[in-house]
């Protein structure tokens, strides 16, 4: 599927009026230059061509009296008086001119031979300048070209999401804040394989964000074809669709018989296949999702193996930080060149911890400083055009003083994420199924802490009836503001209604 004010602040109405006014006068000041540069460069070229020419022309008409003197002089004194007539009538050729022209100026003892020339005719050095300063500006007004489109397109983009967003009821954006199954939408302990009007009922009533599938819903190709089908008569266009597929044969697509196409894992690509083998990963993968209508993947895993027993060391690409950043950033871009959304995580990275939260809580000892020196293969990722960052469960004593996970965290989502790394997609926490969330929290404390804490979306939550009515009911007593959901659902929409391949 493809991705596809009223009601505003007065703060949101500041920040559009200020956005709208910086994009007026970008686009004022780049006609205004473009302009400049065109009449400025035409003035250049016309001027230097005119000098040009006119020297060359002198040039040629001194060398013309030169060398019709001296003939003519040479003539007058070794021809005879009956054919001076003749002999003067005659116009020499310019070959001729020359070499006489030569041997006039030869010194006394002798006549040398003229030097060879060669037959191309060089290009005044002006002229070159002049050429590659012209193609300078041509680049430059083309620049500027791009960057009045590219502010219209944003512009157009930023009132698509606006209108949307305003359209939206309260229950509507809180629910488009979830990322959840089909299993969780409805409440359901069975597996499902198969949606009807029940389960369009739901989506109705609670218009999620995003549906993640996983090999629950994938017994087989042809399941997952007629799923997908279903699913497709009663989302809407805009809907996330998600899997977690990073290759390898544990893949539910491998395990479940949806394809026989094993696609390298991690592990291989870093033990082996470099970037390119990345990129080619990308590729596939991002084919292979393309074809069902999947339009998001939670990968690559970019956690750098800090110990050799952690979870990052069995599912990430190895233990070097610059590697894991340049492979992360390959898989990525081939993804995106087959229109997925890649999902990056996790940040803090499940680096020196055993498990990934389904078997309690998790603590990591590491610093502020510590995790700085881990932050490179996420923003390669992000550069490269992941649209989410996953925020991990993992505690960190050392920076809040307490076990807080890094999901329901500000000092991590919003001082290190938003404003360290100037981060302004969507942060999504990881799976909140796990027991290290809902063993020490309520789904409603979990979901609403996150959202607090900076986090646009909500994945996978084990309860989405109790998190969705938790998120409801703080911004309904004043503890979250709607200004707050809707600064998530800006950041949501801008991917939705961005254009995919």
């Amino acid at each position: 599927m493809e991705y596809q004010s009223d009601g505003l602040s007065k703060e949101e109405l500041r920040k559009k009026k200020r956005q709208q006014e910086r994009i007026q006068v970008i686009a004022i000041f780049a006609a205004a230059v473009l302009v400049v540069l065109l009449v400025v460069g035409g003035i250049a070229v016309a001027l230097v061509k005119a000098f040009s020419h006119g020297g060359e022309k002198a040039d040629d008409l001194q060398v013309d009296a030169v060398t019709t003197e001296s003939v003519t002089e040479q003539i007058v004194d070794s021809a005879p008086t009956d054919e001076m007539e003749q002999v003067t009538e005659e116009v020499p050729s310019e070959e001729d001119t020359q070499t006489e022209e030569e041997m006039v100026e030869q010194p006394e003892g002798g006549v040398q031979p003229p030097e060879e020339t060669t037959a191309e005719t060089e290009i005044p050095e002006s002229e070159v300048q002049a050429g590659d300063e012209t193609q300078e500006e041509d680049d430059m007004a083309q620049s500027v070209l791009d960057e009045i489109l590219g502010a219209e397109d944003m512009q157009a983009l930023e009132q698509k999401v606006s209108e949307k967003i305003a359209s939206m009821t309260l229950e509507e954006k809180v629910a488009g804040l979830f990322f959840v199954t089909p299993e969780q939408l409805m409440g359901r302990e069975s597996d499902v394989i198969a949606v009807g009007s029940e389960f369009g009922e739901f989506y109705t009533k609670y218009p999620v964000g995003g549906i993640l599938l996983d090999e629950s819903n994938m017994p087989g190709s042809a399941e997952l074809e007629g799923l997908m089908s279903n699913l497709d008569a009663y989302l809407a266009e805009d809907i996330f669709l998600g899997v977690q597929h990073q290759g390898g044969e544990d893949t539910p697509f491998v395990a479940n018989g949806v394809t026989e196409n094993v696609i390298a894992s991690h592990k291989e690509i870093g033990e082996s296949l470099g970037a390119a083998g990345a990129y080619s990963a990308g590729i596939s993968l991002g084919s292979e999702l393309r074809r069902y209508g999947i339009n998001v993947n939670f990968t690559p895993n970019v956690d750098v193996a800090l110990t050799q027993d952690s979870v990052a060391a069995k599912e990430g690409f190895g233990t070097d930080m610059t590697t894991t950043a340049e492979l992360g950033k390959n898989l990525v871009k081939g993804l995106s060149d087959q229109g997925i959304s890649a999902a990056v995580g996790h940040f803090p990275s499940y680096g020196d911890v055993s498990h990934d939260g389904d078997s309690g809580q998790l603590v990591s000892n590491r610093t502020a400083d510590d995790l700085k020196k881990e932050y490179a293969p996420y923003l390669e990722a992000i550069n490269a055009g992941a649209d989410f960052v996953i925020i991990s469960h993992i505690g960190l004593p050392r920076i809040r003083g307490d076990r807080r996970p890094a999901s329901l965290s500000k000092e991590v989502i919003t001082d290190m994420v938003r404003t360290e790394w100037e981060y302004d997609g969507i942060v999504i926490t990881d799976f909140m199924d796990r027991s290290c969330m809902y063993q020490h929290y309520t789904y409603a404390e979990a979901a609403e802490g996150a959202i607090e804490a900076g986090a646009d979306m909500i994945l996978s939550p084990k309860n989405f009836l109790k998190s969705y009515n938790g998120v409801l009911d703080a911004v309904r007593s004043g503890k979250l503001t709607e200004e707050r959901i809707d600064e998530s659902l800006r950041r949501i929409y801008r991917v939705k209604f961005a254009t995919k391949k």
